[in-house]
């Protein structure tokens, strides 16, 4: 019975997002301008990114560690992970703010739903998912440069290593979010997106402290590092698997504090 149940919230969940997904494009529809400003944004965004990765480099082939190629694939995946992310629930986080002190969170609280997740994925941002394509021309170009070394196994591993990484960039941004229920204007948001700006390098360009902090405390390391370094054989699966858990109790301890905000959440009118 528990199983059954479970199916059926979650092809009812799959359900109400395709709707939103549809209305999200509907409404993107009216501004096609914005499609062609976000193609040249993807353009300048690789270029800036890749001139910087030169200045880093220089005429070397290798910095810390890391091959010219890998930097690049670490950049694609966070690139990635940054433009999803801020297309399926980034944007959606992040106006919860202004929600909450207009009155319309009240709205959706009255809803026979997660009210993490309808606050997270009401809404679908086309013009994110077109950034996304700097990622995407990121991790094709490490693929057409490493060809023969890289493995099917590995590639399923590294598929595998950004869902878990997607699933740690979403908890991290619904920890910070959720403070904005009992503490409206707290600049928390900020907070999230500073933190995980710091994976769209190589881990190995802090002090070991650092590492062992993102490892661990605050594990941010799995966002972009952990995933190349599974491909490229740096580390064994098990880390994957060890990131898988940390993911889940990571989401679930998020979900607890949204939960706990939302206790404390009083109605804009009163």
């Amino acid at each position: 019975m528990p199983q059954k149940v479970f199916k059926e919230n979650l092809f009812r969940y799959w359900r109400i997002w395709i709707l939103c997904l549809r209305a999200s494009i509907r409404k993107s529809r009216a501004y096609k301008e914005e499609i062609l400003v976000r193609f040249l944004r993807t353009i300048f965004i690789v270029l800036t990114q890749l001139l910087l990765l030169y200045v880093v480099f220089g005429n070397q082939e290798y910095f810390v560690g890391w091959s010219r190629s890998e930097a690049y694939l670490v950049l694609g995946i966070w690139n990635l992970l940054n433009y999803v992310g801020w297309a399926l629930f980034g944007v959606n986080l992040s106006m919860l703010e202004r929600r909450v002190v207009d009155g319309d969170f009240d709205f959706i609280l009255t809803k026979p739903i997660s009210s993490a997740w309808l606050t997270s994925f009401g809404d679908f941002s086309m013009y994110n998912l077109i950034s996304a394509l700097s990622g995407i021309i990121l991790i094709v170009y490490y693929f057409v440069v490493n060809w023969t070394s890289v493995s099917l196994s590995n590639v399923l591993l590294l598929v595998c290593a950004i869902a878990v990484a997607a699933i740690i960039w979403y908890a991290i941004y619904l920890f910070f979010a959720s403070f904005t229920l009992s503490i409206p204007r707290n600049g928390f948001m900020g907070i999230a997106k500073e933190l995980l700006g710091l994976t769209r390098y190589p881990t190995n360009i802090y002090t070991s402290t650092l590492q062992f902090v993102f490892y661990t405390l605050i594990p941010i390391a799995f966002v972009s590092t952990v995933p190349v370094e599974i491909l490229t054989n740096r580390v064994s699966f098990v880390l994957l698997i060890i990131g898988a858990g940390i993911a889940l109790i990571l989401l679930r301890f998020s979900c607890w504090v949204w939960n706990k905000n939302i206790r404390k959440f009083v109605s804009a009118g009163g």
